[in-house]
């Protein structure tokens, strides 16, 4: 991401990564709105026939702390696309400004991100901006490296977090907020060393401060996915999405399973950002990008508003944010469903409306 607008855009768009971001958006807005539109709806249903279903759909559009849902896979979504993102920017900018100053720039526009979350995830610092944040920071080294360094690198991240979770007190933290089951004040002398800790560690959200080891594998396969789009080999690239998105859940699976006599189930937490997520998620999301390119490059059809919503994803986020705080406060009690779709659907409208206006203004703020 970039805080700083354009006043027009800076090449051709690629139509189907746009279009990608845009949805990854639109689900983002379904999963934080779930409160103002979707919960209250579900006591209309309540007793009729229909109510297993709406539960299970409220199910899915809700975080679990160890098992898997639809909104499970939406920030993933959105960091692979930064991925993409930042290769593209790393090999444009490069070429003009030469290594050192791109890589100074990009380190400034990630800790811009890490700042701008700090000033709205008040309580709650490890969500979605900050985990960019300070996953770009990580791969702005590896960005320029070859696809094997940072396949390498991906998975030694996601290795290096899973011991640390393993044999560590940081484990015990991310899953029950005390670094020590037996004595809740116990806080280890190296979590004392590091300054604003009772901030920093307030909160066990996806991964915590050391989560970004696990979110940085999707953004560096998100780049990877990059190379293979800018070499317009089709044939390639859907053998790519194939083989590394089948691979990637297959290997999340297996992590996910005990292993007899050698380890218990690993679930499958974005809270925790064990192995099993990262790897399931990043193999979702070339499998995403393939269903995304075959719809917009093969079929030719764009899915109305998400092309605009995805040229401005910051301005979006930042405004639902917001919005957010203070609507969930007044949020309704019971909704009909034919009240709880439109109002999403006007909640939706007013900011597609926007990134549309920015868009007929060529006004881009940068993911």
């Amino acid at each position: 991401m970039s805080g700083n607008a354009t006043s027009a855009a800076d090449s051709k768009r690629i139509v189907c990564v746009d279009q990608l971001r845009g949805y990854a958006i639109f689900g983002m807005l379904i999963v934080n709105a779930k409160a103002l539109f979707f919960e209250p709806v579900q006591s209309y249903f309540a007793g009729s026939s229909f109510q297993g279903l709406y539960d299970a759909i409220l199910y899915q559009i809700s975080h679990h702390r160890t098992t898997y849902s639809y909104a499970d896979t939406i920030a993933p979504l959105f960091v692979f696309v930064v991925g993409m993102g930042m290769r593209l920017s790393w090999l444009r900018r490069s070429k003009h400004d030469g290594i050192g100053m791109t890589r100074k720039a990009m380190v400034k526009r990630y800790c811009m991100l890490v700042l701008i979350a700090f000033a709205i995830y008040a309580g709650w610092l490890w969500d979605a901006l900050m985990d960019i944040g300070l996953a770009g920071l990580l791969a702005v080294m590896l960005i320029d490296k070859g696809p094997r360094v940072r396949v390498a690198a991906a998975f030694l991240f996601v290795a290096a977090y899973q011991c640390i979770h393993m044999f560590t007190s940081y484990g015990t933290w991310s899953v029950t907020g005390s670094f020590s089951a037996e004595d809740s004040e116990y806080i280890p002398l190296l979590v004392r060393l590091v300054p604003l800790h009772e901030e920093l560690f307030d909160v066990s959200l996806n991964g915590g401060p050391l989560g970004p080891m696990s979110w940085v594998m999707m953004l560096l396969f998100g780049s990877i996915a990059y190379d293979v789009m800018a070499e317009k080999n089709e044939r390639k690239l859907i053998l790519t999405c194939i083989g590394w998105g089948v691979g990637l859940c297959a290997l999340g699976y297996a992590f996910h399973m005990p292993w007899g006599g050698v380890k218990e189930a690993w679930p499958f937490s974005a809270r925790y950002m064990t192995a099993p997520f990262p790897l399931w998620s990043t193999g979702l999301c070339f499998l995403q990008l393939l269903a995304f390119y075959l719809i917009c490059d093969k079929l030719k059809l764009a899915i109305p508003t998400f092309t605009s919503v995805g040229m401005n994803p910051l301005v979006i986020y930042i405004a639902q944010s917001l919005f957010l705080d203070v609507a969930d406060d007044f949020a309704p009690e019971q909704l009909s469903l034919v009240a709880g779709l439109l109002g999403f659907a006007v909640f939706w409208g007013i900011f597609a409306a926007v990134a549309y206006y920015m868009h007929r203004k060529k006004i881009y703020v940068k993911l």
